[in-house]
């Protein structure tokens, strides 16, 4: 049995649903067991967090909540990453592996890269959320779940000097978050979450500008119901530093899929200005279809594919970590075998 320290760095819905589901799983009679140090400096997500009582212990001081932990999820707000890094690399111990999970992975691992010792190891670590949670949007820890990531991918991206074990070890905690570990390259990862993730952003910042200079607008804001409502949402739940800090690190892709919506736009524009009643239906038609066949899909995480190439699963979490500074630390030193 492996007793890990785990710091979650950043206590919104995704940190702190993956604090419930170690509780759960030790609960349910899991043969690990977690020392839970949580950490947020911003007072509306730190104090919810508190309250639910599933932390050991929840720091404000960053250093102060890595100092011991065996495994650290880099959750931390896209505009505080870098410095997180910087800091976090002031305390953490030989041999910890960070699991990173901003949208976009390549910077954290030039920051990595910068900061870390080749004893302190990172992975990208990208959940997908149940497809239960999928058409909620609320970010805030009251509305974390252990179950949060049932029965979905989660998507490993180390880096091309990745040590097997650090990866052995993302892959047995994506499993006991009741995750499938799939691998991506960083930059195939971080082309796709363009689409998936950053083009929503761009969309919602262009709709609220658009509306907001309409001539109209003063009597618009008026009329603003859950449509409206749902697709301006980033610019409430992302800080302005965050977005602009994350569409210049991946600019290019950004730029390139910002093309692809416009010409999209265009063509729909010009079906209208044409009153061509025949291409608008057929241009909703093919979506509809393509999004039911797509809804279904995600609701089954079926996706028809041949399951990704995986390490080995050893019995205890940590039994590839076998003469690591985790394997040390948490056995003594002992090989598999050895008494």
């Amino acid at each position: 049995m492996a007793e890990l320290t785990v710091a979650i760095l950043g206590l919104d819905r995704l940190g702190v649903s993956v604090a419930l589901r170690l509780r759960t799983y030790v609960k349910k009679g899991g043969e690990h067991r977690f020392k839970l140090i949580g950490y947020d400096s911003r007072e509306d997500y730190e104090k919810p967090a508190k309250k639910l009582k599933v932390f050991d212990k929840v720091e404000r001081n960053l250093r102060a909540a890595v100092e011991s932990a065996d495994l650290a999820l880099m959750n931390l707000p896209f505009e505080d990453l870098r410095a997180g890094y910087e800091l976090a690399a002031l305390s953490l111990r030989e041999g910890v592996v960070i699991l990173d999970t901003a949208v976009i992975k390549q910077p954290s691992l030039g920051w990595a890269s910068e900061y870390l010792s080749e004893e302190q190891h990172l992975i990208g670590f990208t959940p997908i959320v149940n497809a239960d949670y999928m058409l909620e949007h609320q970010l805030t820890p009251e509305y974390a779940a252990d179950d949060y990531f049932h029965g979905s991918i989660i998507y490993l991206t180390p880096a091309v000097n990745s040590i097997r074990e650090a990866i052995d070890l993302a892959v047995n905690f994506s499993l006991i978050l009741d995750g499938r570990p799939h691998f991506l390259d960083p930059a195939e990862h971080d082309s796709l979450t363009t689409i998936t993730e950053e083009i929503p952003q761009a969309l919602s910042l262009a709709a609220y500008s658009a509306a907001m200079k309409h001539k109209a607008w003063g009597d618009a804001q008026r009329l603003t119901n859950p449509p409206f409502n749902v697709l301006t949402r980033y610019l409430l739940t992302h800080h302005p530093d965050a977005l602009r800090d994350e569409w210049l690190a991946n600019s290019d892709s950004l730029a390139r899929a910002i093309d692809d919506v416009l010409a999209t736009l265009r063509q729909l524009r010009d079906c209208l200005a044409d009153g061509d009643e025949s291409a608008i239906e057929a241009f909703l038609i093919e979506a509809s279809d393509d999004y039911q066949e797509w809804i279904n899909r995600r609701h089954k995480s079926d996706w028809g594919e041949q399951p990704s190439a995986r390490v080995q699963y050893d019995t205890t979490i940590a039994g590839t970590l076998f003469g690591s500074a985790i394997g040390k630390r948490l056995f003594g030193g002992n090989r598999d075998g050895d008494k």
